[in-house]
């Protein structure tokens, strides 16, 4: 059929789970896996591997029927292989375990379920006397910043008309997707003995007066709407506060991590100019202030394609509409590559990254069943 090992999803997904995957670690053994099961006579694979900023090498996979030519597909399955991390107590974390229907594990439902149901539905597909190519990309990297997605878009790895990115979904195949961007706001003071507090200059309270500005601007930003979206604003987050040295020292620094996650057709640098501008204000409201904008990460939001055959097509076999999420995916990167790209997948975000994630079997049983008719569909 194409692929080695004939097993179930859940087997599949029993044998993922159980390989440790996070990001600060080599997903080369996620990739190992799949890679065993590639029939050479009728895939055709490319490695394309990196090292991180740790210097651990990571590679991204992409894979071609031989029915093809260059590096075009009819229609791309992309996966990424990485994880969030988990905590060390959870048990069932890389030793899954099923009850009540329910598949536990870390990465279970984001995504090693849609890897595993893509494998399955592979292994069912007589993909020898498929009329049009078909692909199959493994990516590293997701977790911390699409790392290995941006990589491949570098490297024009792969071109498809039809790609679908894996996220849980709730089988519901989405459209567009809301981008990401990560900052930090160093607030600095001069650090003195509490009991002197008129010679220095707390940089707790100067991150507060940041903090209020913060509000003003999440504020402005609710303004505009898109009512796909849930909620239909771009959102701003002041999630981490690291400020200070002791109860008894005038604080000299304090850190505080900002997150935003822009609708479609807004630019994400809009927010960090935002920002900026907040902080030249309260330099010249409050003589001796100083705080700067460090932006680490902006990601666009993922906005629909111009057309939406997969999305229907996805749709009419579900019974589920097509959706908007708020949380970023690899779309955003991969949309340049191909002319529509829909993310879809089993199991729901609201479980994932956290300990108990779960995916149900019934879940998967259909994405496979769905998969395999998309194929034969567009590629067959």
């Amino acid at each position: 059929m194409g692929l080695a090992g004939m097993k179930t999803e859940v087997q599949i997904l029993l044998d993922l789970v159980a390989i440790p995957s996070v990001s600060s670690v080599s997903n080369q053994p996620v990739v190992d896996y799949v890679r065993a099961r590639l029939d050479p006579p009728v895939w055709k694979v490319g490695l394309y591997p990196y090292r991180d900023a740790a210097g651990t090498r990571k590679v991204n996979l992409v894979a071609l029927t031989k029915n093809g030519r260059g590096k075009t597909a009819e229609l791309a399955l992309v996966c990424h292989t990485d994880t969030v991390p988990f905590d060390p107590g959870w048990s069932e974390a890389v030793h899954p375990k099923i009850r009540n229907g329910r598949l536990y594990g870390c990465g279970s439902c984001d995504v090693k379920g849609f890897l595993a149901c893509v494998l399955a539905s592979l292994s069912r597909v007589d993909l020898k006397r498929l009329s049009r190519p078909l692909a199959l990309v493994l990516t590293a990297d997701e977790e911390i910043g699409c790392v290995g997605a941006k990589h491949l878009a570098r490297k024009k790895a792969i071109r498809s008309r039809y790609t679908i990115i894996g996220e849980p979904t709730a089988l519901h195949p989405v459209r567009a997707g809301k981008g990401y961007a990560l900052a930090e706001i160093v607030v600095r003071g001069k650090e003195v003995h509490s009991a002197f507090p008129a010679r220095g200059r707390s940089a707790i309270y100067d991150a507060a007066r940041v903090l209020v500005r913060l509000e003003r601007i999440a504020k402005k930003l609710a303004r505009r709407k898109n009512p796909n979206f849930d909620p239909p604003f771009t959102t701003l987050n002041a999630g981490l506060i690291q400020g200070g040295t002791a109860k008894n020292v005038i604080p000299g620094e304090c850190r505080i991590t900002v997150e935003w996650r822009p609708i479609p057709g807004q630019d994400p640098a809009w927010a960090a100019e935002l920002i900026r501008e907040e902080l030249s204000r309260s330099t010249r409201a409050f003589p001796g202030f100083d705080a700067k904008l460090y932006v680490k990460r902006m990601d666009p939001a993922f906005a629909p394609s111009a057309t939406d055959d997969l999305a229907n097509l996805l749709g009419s076999l579900t019974g589920r509409r097509a959706a908007a999420v708020s949380f970023g995916t690899e779309a955003a990167h991969l949309s340049a590559m191909t002319s529509e790209a829909v993310v879809f997948g089993p199991g729901e975000m609201t479980v994932a990254h956290k300990t108990g994630e779960f995916v149900s079997t019934a879940a998967l049983s259909k994405c496979v069943a769905c998969l395999g008719a998309v194929i034969e569909r567009l590629c067959g």
